[in-house]
C-alpha cells in the first residue's frame, strides 16, 4: 500500500515537473518572439523615412528616431538637456505656447502643418498626426514636406513662366497678325498700282470713241457755221440749225456722261474703303463690267448676268469691285490668249439663308489641273512677265477670305473655268 502511494506521488511529481518545463519553454518562446518583434520594431523605427517621436506632457522626449535626428540635427540627449525644448524648434514665444498647450492637453487625433527649425536654422515644412496610445501616451508621426514644397514652388514658377510665355506668345502672335495685315495692305496697294497701267489702257481705249464723237460734233458745228450752211435770217433755217445744234449737244452730253461715269468708276476703284456699305452684289459687278466694257465689246464677249436675288449685303464695295475686275479680266485675257471663238461669260448671283454666292464661269477651256491649286499663290502667273504680276487672284483671295470672312475657290467645268465667291451676311 505504501509503495503504491509512493508510486502515485512520483507520477504526480513527474507530471508537475513536465508541466512546469512546458510552461518554462512556452515562456522562453514567447519572450524570444517578443524580443524578435521588438528588434524588428526598433529597426523599423530607426530606418523609417518618416518622423517618429514622443514627448510627455512636460516636453520630455521619450522617442526620437534616426530620421528626426538626421533632419533636425539634434539627438535625444540634446533635446532632453534643454529646459525649454520647444524653443529649439520654434523661436516665436507664441508658437512655443501653442506647442506646449498641445502637448499638455493631449488632444484627439488631428493633422497639422508646422514649420519647425532644424539645428542649422533651416525651416523644415512638415505635416504631423498624433496617435493616441494607452496610458495617456502619444506618438507623433510626421513627414518631411520640403521636396513637396520645392516641387510646388517649381510648379508655380513653371506655371508663371508658362503664363508669361503665353502672354509673350500672344503678343508675338498679335504683332505677327498686324505685320501680316500690314503686308496684305501693301500687297493690295501694289496690286492696285499694277492694275493701274492696265486700267489706264482700258480707259484710254474706252475714251477714244466718245472723245472722237465729241470732237466730230464740235467740228461739224463749226463747219456748218463756217460754210454758212444755214441762213440765220431765215426762221426755217434758224429752226433747222437749232435742231441740228440740239442733236449734236445731246450727243456731246451723252458721251460726256459716259466719260464721267467711266472715270468715276475708275476713281472709286482706287479709293480705299473705310466702312462697309449695304448694297446688292450686282452693283460692284456692273461697275467692273463698265470699266472692262471696251475690251468686252472688242473681243465680242457675250456676258450673261443672272441675278436671282435683290437682297443687300454689307461689303467693302470697292474691294469687292476689284475682286470681280481681277477675275473677269483674267477670263478676258484667257479668251484672247486661247483665241476662243464665241467667248461667253456667265455671272450668277444667288442667296440662300444669308449665304450669298457669286459664280463667274466661262467657256475658255478651263485651268490646267497641274496649276489649279497654285493660282491663288502670290506672284504666280500664267501670263508672260510684262502682262502679269501674279498678285490679282492672291489679293482677291485675301479680300474675300481675310477682309470679308468669305470663301473664294476655283474649279473646272466641262467647257471652262468657274470661280465661286461665297459671302455670309453678318460676318
Amino acid at each position: 500500500m505504501l509503495i503504491a502511494i509512493l508510486i502515485f506521488i512520483i507520477i504526480i511529481l513527474v507530471l508537475w515537473i513536465l508541466k512546469l518545463e512546458n510552461k518554462i519553454y512556452s515562456k522562453e518562446r514567447i519572450e524570444k518572439k517578443l524580443k524578435y518583434r521588438e528588434e524588428h520594431f526598433k529597426t523599423l523605427f530607426d530606418i523609417a523615412p518618416i518622423f517618429i517621436d514622443s514627448f510627455d506632457t512636460k516636453g520630455h522626449c521619450k522617442l526620437w528616431n534616426k530620421e528626426c535626428e538626421r533632419v533636425f540635427g539634434w539627438s535625444m540627449e540634446e533635446l532632453n538637456a534643454q529646459e525649454n525644448v520647444f524653443a529649439l524648434f520654434h523661436p516665436d514665444p507664441k508658437q512655443q505656447e501653442i506647442m506646449r498647450e498641445a502637448f499638455a492637453s493631449r488632444k484627439d487625433t488631428q493633422y497639422i502643418e508646422m514649420n519647425p527649425l532644424s539645428k542649422s536654422g533651416e525651416i523644415i515644412p512638415s505635416r504631423w498626426v498624433n496617435v493616441n496610445l494607452s496610458d495617456d501616451e502619444i506618438i507623433y508621426i510626421g513627414i518631411d514636406m520640403r521636396a513637396q514644397k520645392e516641387a510646388e514652388t517649381k510648379f508655380l514658377d513653371a506655371q508663371f513662366q508658362l503664363q508669361e510665355l503665353n502672354t509673350s506668345l500672344q503678343d508675338r502672335v498679335d504683332a505677327g497678325i498686324k505685320e501680316i495685315k500690314k503686308k496684305e495692305e501693301l500687297l493690295l496697294g501694289q496690286s492696285r498700282l499694277a492694275q493701274m497701267g492696265e486700267m489706264l489702257s482700258i480707259i484710254a481705249h474706252q475714251w477714244r470713241q466718245p472723245l472722237s464723237v465729241i470732237g466730230m460734233s464740235a467740228f461739224s458745228i463749226q463747219s456748218k457755221i463756217d460754210l454758212e450752211k444755214f441762213d440765220f435770217d431765215n426762221k426755217e433755217s434758224q429752226k433747222k440749225f437749232l435742231q441740228f445744234l440740239q442733236n449734236e449737244m445731246d450727243d456731246v452730253h451723252n458721251y460726256t456722261q459716259y466719260l464721267t461715269g467711266t472715270i468715276e468708276d475708275f476713281t472709286n476703284f482706287f479709293k480705299p474703303n473705310k466702312e462697309k456699305e449695304s448694297i446688292t452684289l450686282d452693283v460692284p459687278i456692273q461697275k467692273a463690267l463698265n470699266i472692262l466694257n471696251s475690251m468686252i465689246k472688242k473681243e465680242n464677249i457675250e456676258v450673261k448676268l443672272d441675278i436671282q436675288t435683290n437682297k443687300s449685303i454689307n461689303i467693302y464695295t470697292n474691294e469687292m469691285m476689284q475682286v470681280f475686275l481681277n477675275i473677269i479680266k483674267n477670263n478676258i485675257d484667257n479668251f484672247i490668249e486661247r483665241k476662243i471663238s464665241n467667248p461667253q461669260l456667265v455671272i450668277c448671283i444667288q442667296e440662300d439663308n444669308n449665304r450669298f454666292t457669286v459664280s463667274i464661269c466661262d467657256n475658255g477651256g478651263g485651268i490646267n489641273e497641274a496649276i489649279l491649286e497654285k493660282i491663288f499663290h502670290p506672284y504666280f502667273s500664267t501670263k508672260d512677265e510684262k502682262n502679269g504680276t501674279g498678285l490679282g487672284l492672291y489679293i482677291s483671295k485675301i479680300v474675300i477670305e481675310n477682309h470679308s470672312a468669305g470663301i473664294l475657290s476655283a474649279k473646272n467645268t466641262d467647257i471652262g473655268a468657274c470661280f465661286e465667291i461665297v459671302l455670309f451676311e453678318g460676318k
